[in-house]
């Protein structure tokens, strides 16, 4: 019995697919065992082999990878899914979080980056890509009030969930609220459970439908 971390991935172009197979195939810990070409095929392969991790692409033909997701999620599987997009899609950043998406990375990330994810989103964190982060709070609008439960918050539990909306995973975190590695996985599942957040990717959702998270500055 092997535990390596089993990985389906899906994309609509041969190429890219192949590629992204070869790359995470490299990678030690890491194993495919299986691909599909299409959401569907995406929802069907996931019933059938139950993988830890899926890369899925966000535009593919007979059902998206916004929609398959959901599809996923709701069928409650436990893999965590990872949506792959160019820097052209961000526009489907918020349609792919909420339909379930774990983690989001750019097509183009390096092989580096693509293992950091894959392995953090299986331990439990989410992913965001630097560079899409950035993107999206360029655009990002001021959102309306925060909500009962939001404004709730303490200072503490709003500075984590801000983080958190960065996209900033623990260790990064621990080093901003000068908190132990322990204490910040402590407040995340504190604060999940504080906003009926199913997963930390739903707390990104929750820190810019409330105005929580803010451009960055230079640091």
């Amino acid at each position: 019995m092997t535990d390596n971390i089993r990985v389906v991935a899906a994309d609509d172009h041969p190429e890219v697919l192949a590629r992204i197979c070869r790359v995470v195939e490299a990678m030690p810990g890491v194993e495919i065992v299986g691909s599909a070409t299409n959401g569907q095929e995406a929802v069907t392969l996931t019933k059938q082999i139950e993988p830890d991790i899926i890369l899925m692409d966000l535009r593919m033909p007979l059902l998206s990878g916004t929609d398959a997701t959901e599809l996923i999620v709701a069928s409650g599987s436990q893999a965590k899914i990872i949506a792959l997009t160019s820097m052209e899609d961000d526009a489907s950043f918020h349609g792919a979080l909420r339909a379930g998406v774990t983690g989001f990375l750019l097509k183009t990330s390096s092989r580096g980056e693509l293992l950091h994810a894959i392995r953090q989103v299986h331990s439990g964190e989410s992913i965001l890509s630097p560079a899409l982060i950035t993107r999206i709070l360029q655009r990002y609008e001021p959102a309306l009030p925060p909500s009962p439960e939001v404004a709730a918050l303490s200072d503490v539990d709003r500075e984590l969930l801000r983080h958190i909306g960065e996209g900033l995973s623990n260790t990064e975190i621990s080093e901003e609220m000068d908190l132990t590695l322990s204490t910040v996985k402590t407040y995340v599942s504190r604060l999940l459970k504080k906003l009926g957040a199913r997963d930390r990717a739903q707390l990104v959702i929750i820190a810019y439908d409330n105005g929580i998270v803010t451009r960055r500055e230079n640091r």
